[in-house]
């Protein structure tokens, strides 16, 4: 199957527009690459290695157009919840491949390092008078 680059926002917020949702964050989106035939799993490997595997992944939101009349388009924000959500988004993708590339906002939570510090956080000494 084919390649196609897409953006990836990480943390973006989402901003109603006048086109509809925009994606915007303080830092430059990353580019990847994706595959047509990716699946769920796949996809958010990829956008996880694409932010250097640092955070763990929450959720990915994928910029959508839809077509509105008089050769106009509008974007919706679109969760990524499954397989055919991920085909329906190549699907919409090659109608309106002239438009740009996918877009995504990815949002991510703690690092696996900060989860492993508080599952391993220091307990303080108790003298046996405090125990008892």
């Amino acid at each position: 199957m084919e390649s196609v680059f897409a953006l990836m926002y990480c943390d973006g917020d989402m901003v109603p527009s006048y086109e509809g949702i925009m994606f915007e964050c303080p830092s430059d989106p990353k580019v990847i690459t994706i595959s047509e035939d990716m699946s769920l799993a796949a996809l958010r490997k990829t956008i996880f290695y694409g932010n250097k595997g640092c955070r763990i992944l929450i959720n990915v939101f994928y910029r959508q157009p839809i077509y509105v009349g008089d050769n106009c388009l509008e974007y919706n924000c679109m969760k990524l919840k499954c397989n055919n959500d991920v085909g329906k988004m190549f699907l919409i993708c090659s109608e309106f491949s002239t438009k740009g590339p996918i877009k995504f906002n990815a949002i991510f939570g703690c690092s696996l390092d900060e989860i492993l510090a508080l599952l391993h956080k220091p307990r303080k000494s108790r003298t046996t008078d405090e125990i008892i």
